[in-house]
């Protein structure tokens, strides 16, 4: 079964050298992936295409009005505020992180200072 798929797979965008490791519940998932991929990607060039048109129309027929880059591309300013709500989370887990480290490192401290009193004390 495995070999009459194959060619399908690799058509689908599975490299050939990963195919032959992968379950068929995998190879399915990936596929599917893939497919999933290829739509977003001519959805995409459909709105890019259909607003580079509607532009077009702009500059020739009334270039006075025609729209700003952040008018013409809404979507843009969306993805901007997407990465920025991203950089503030993995800021907010270096902080989490650094915190933990610093408790971590002061408990290691703490035990390791009490293990030379101990010493101290068995040496008397």
């Amino acid at each position: 079964m495995l070999e009459f798929m194959y060619p399908q797979a690799v058509e689908s965008g599975i490299p050939a050298t990963e195919y032959w490791g992968m379950t068929l519940e995998e190879i399915m998932i990936q596929v599917q992936a893939n497919k999933k991929i290829k739509e977003n990607e001519l959805k995409e060039k459909a709105l890019f295409d259909y607003s580079q048109q509607r532009l077009a129309v702009f500059a020739f027929n009334d270039p006075k009005n025609f729209p700003k880059f952040e008018d013409a591309y809404p979507f843009l300013k969306q993805i901007e505020q997407a990465v920025e709500e991203a950089k503030t989370e993995e800021e907010t887990k270096q902080e989490t992180m650094q915190r933990e480290q610093e408790m971590f490192l002061a408990q290691a401290q703490a035990i390791k200072a009490t293990r030379e009193r101990r010493k101290l004390i068995e040496e008397r």
